[in-house]
């Protein structure tokens, strides 16, 4: 047997028993966040894709014994809306970098959207990451895929209040 054929054989082999990492083409799907606190569905939206919150670690405001409501919203009459279906990716679009996708992220924690970005490092790895001051200070996280809960459905129930007007 040729030195070629050889080392063909060995490359179907290995790509056939997965053992070459492929990056998926898109982002969708369940994904865990860093701290593990939620699982955010990715789904396409209108010509974007969108993260909704389908699952909290701890669903139960300890405050009132209820479900965790989006309550730091900048909008009263938003601050009683659950967060569980609570859409925090908002659209996001094909970005200038292969991977990678930009809109904006609602942070439920504050009440405040920041301009993102989300890459796709692997093909179960995510790097989310929020800006302020026209990009001069981000943060990031990084989330991992997890199997879909057969019963979620990332369709956005609540939606986060709409940005603030850019100041001057």
């Amino acid at each position: 047997m040729n030195l070629v054929a050889s080392r063909a054989g060995v490359i179907a082999i290995v790509l056939a028993l997965g053992l070459c990492p492929a990056i998926a083409a898109d982002p969708i799907g369940t994904w865990l966040t860093a701290e593990g606190e939620s699982r955010i569905g990715i789904a396409p939206c209108e010509d974007a894709l969108c993260g909704t919150i389908l699952q909290l670690r701890d669903p139960i405001d300890p405050r009132t014994g209820r479900a965790k409501t989006d309550r730091n919203n900048p909008d009263p009459t938003r601050r009683d809306q659950p967060m569980l279906g609570l859409q925090i990716l908002l659209p996001m679009r094909p970005g200038a970098k292969p991977q990678t996708w930009e809109g904006n992220i609602y942070n439920a924690l504050n009440g405040n959207i920041y301009h993102g970005r989300i890459t796709l490092v692997e093909a179960n790895t995510l790097k989310v990451e929020g800006c302020v001051l026209g990009g001069l200070i981000c943060g990031s996280s990084t989330w991992t895929r997890v199997a879909d809960a057969p019963s979620a459905k990332p369709t956005p129930t609540a939606k986060p209040a709409p940005p603030a007007p850019r100041r001057p």
